[in-house]
């Protein structure tokens, strides 16, 4: 057998954790905020998934708040990555973005 024959299981996202409604409700999936309706699924009893992948956008004050849960995901997964992406019409302060971002981030050996 060829490794490519070994199904792997796929990502978990959140949508599919959180935001889809069970199967066979009739309902078609939903995006929202907490008590906007939306009905989560029950997570899987036991060790089932390997990986979990989630996206999201977020200003400062949401990002704050979901630090807590990455770090939660780092608890169980014992690691994980973080891709940060922004983008600004009016383009970075390149003294800002040195400062603000790049330095505090090579000083907790976060980049290099």
């Amino acid at each position: 057998m060829m490794p490519q024959a070994i199904p792997q299981p796929a990502p978990v996202s959140v949508r599919d954790l959180i935001l889809m409604p069970p199967t066979g409700s009739g309902a078609t999936p939903v995006g929202g905020s907490p008590g906007s309706g939306v009905t989560p699924l029950p997570l899987p009893a036991g060790p089932s998934e390997r990986f979990v992948e989630i996206t999201f956008s977020a200003d400062r004050n949401q990002l704050l708040t979901a630090w807590n849960a990455v770090a939660n995901l780092a608890d169980l997964a014992g690691k994980v990555s973080v891709t940060v992406h922004a983008e600004s019409q009016e383009g970075f302060d390149r003294s800002k973005l040195q400062n603000g971002v790049v330095e505090p981030l090579r000083e907790a050996d976060l980049i290099e």
